[in-house]
């Protein structure tokens, strides 16, 4: 490696952020938009704000990809089809009632190359809006993200890890399904079903709302039709024609955003926490509910492949040996960059900080070539020591060693 020129050389192989929807940029500006318009909203705090609004870009995404197939038929009370992405019906689970369905979840592999496109995109936003000169680039091997200051000679190479809190369903109104009995046709239970009207239904989006009494009722707000196989931007207008419309949908997503977020961590058994990812299996197992397809156990709601943010262990150990990786090329440089390394997210490692991350978040190395230093008065007077991590940056909490990233990211107002 040629490692005078190699911090120029990543920048300079990095690609300029680009949008994959006509409308990702117009519905990412507008949430943050609407995320420090309701900035004083209970005392949440920007942040968190910030990354409800987050989710809801990643939604669209999700959204922008639904088929006929794959839908929810729910009986209960007025019947509805769901298109949902955990386990379970979610309009039964507010009632804390548990009906298996199997969820339309995108794979791993789509759910990561999405969220970390879209977290450089919205974070863009988000300097943008403040006037920051920050610009954010989509890195080459072995980098994912690369945030640089040019007039001020500061750049920060890091390892993403991005992961929504909530995927909210969305869900059509539906005639009362029946099907053949001995006795002539009988209602039908919660099933798996084809939306045959996809094209020409008003599709509406599933927010739960807190009542006063402590439980949770069901609210649906319009986010328009998709209006055929090759409309792929249907759900990032629907969403900007909404929140433009209906002053009061950021309002309620962004409470019960946070009312999620304080139900995944501390685990919480009231009922919401079961429309969030990586909720787990409930215990004891509900009546009916089915054992595991493979391996042992029961099915779970939501498995920890889609834990939030950079809470999955197997994430955290990768990023960890990916910025000691970066550290280590990177900061015995000479170079004209300021250079810093760390892990930027969603939201920060709520469940899991303790345990993989708060014993190493303040050590600083050396390079000894000499292999025998056992006291820093075996190293020379003039031996450089560097930050393993110079920022764990997420909208929801960001710890720094640098100024830079402190002045940067930990305020966002």
């Amino acid at each position: 490696m040629n490692t005078d020129n190699w911090i120029e050389d990543v920048i300079r192989q990095s690609e300029e952020l680009h949008y994959e929807h006509p409308k990702e940029r117009e519905l990412s500006e507008l949430l943050v938009e609407e995320c420090y318009a309701n900035r004083s909203l209970e005392g949440i705090g920007i942040g968190k704000l910030l990354a409800g609004g987050f989710d809801l870009l990643v939604g669209a995404q999700y959204y922008s990809a639904i088929s006929h197939a794959g839908w929810l038929y729910c009986p209960m009370k007025e019947p509805r089809l769901f298109f949902h992405y955990t386990n379970c019906c979610p309009r039964d689970v507010l009632s804390n009632i548990f009906n298996f369905s199997p969820s339309n979840k995108p794979a791993s592999g789509r759910i990561g190359t999405a969220t970390s496109r879209l977290l450089l995109l919205y974070y863009q936003s988000i300097f943008n809006h403040l006037g920051h000169s920050e610009k954010f680039l989509k890195g080459t091997e072995p980098v994912d993200a690369i945030v640089v200051n040019r007039e001020r000679k500061k750049v920060l190479f890091a390892e993403i890890k991005a992961s929504p809190l909530l995927t909210l369903p969305i869900s059509i109104s539906s005639e009362r399904l029946t099907e053949q009995a001995e006795g002539g046709p009988v209602d039908r239970e919660h099933s798996s079903v084809d939306n045959t009207t996809l094209y020409g239904s008003e599709i509406e989006i599933f927010v739960p709302r807190k009542m006063k009494d402590g439980t949770w009722s069901e609210r649906y707000f319009r986010i328009g039709r998709r209006k055929s196989a090759d409309d792929r931007d249907w759900a990032f207008r629907g969403l900007i024609e909404l929140i433009r419309q209906d002053s009061s949908f950021m309002r309620e997503y962004l409470s019960f955003w946070n009312q999620s977020l304080l139900s995944y961590h501390p685990k919480s058994n009231n009922s919401i926490f079961w429309l969030t990812n990586a909720c787990g299996s409930p215990i004891p197992a509900p009546p009916g509910w089915p054992t595991r397809r493979k391996g042992e156990g029961y099915e779970s709601v939501s498995d920890t492949k889609t834990s939030v943010g950079m809470d999955r262990t197997d994430d955290i150990k990768k990023g960890i040996y990916q910025v000691l990786k970066l550290g280590s090329v990177g900061k015995t440089l000479s170079s004209k960059w300021d250079y810093k390394v760390g892990l930027i997210s969603n939201i920060h490692a709520a469940r899991h900080f303790e345990e993989y991350l708060d014993s190493l978040k303040d050590i600083v190395w050396t390079l000894d070539s000499s292999g025998k230093a056992k006291y820093v008065g075996d190293l020379p007077d003039n031996q450089s020591l560097y930050n393993i991590f110079d920022g764990i940056i997420a909208l929801t909490s960001t710890l720094s060693r640098d100024d830079w990233i402190e002045s940067t990211f930990s305020n966002l107002e």
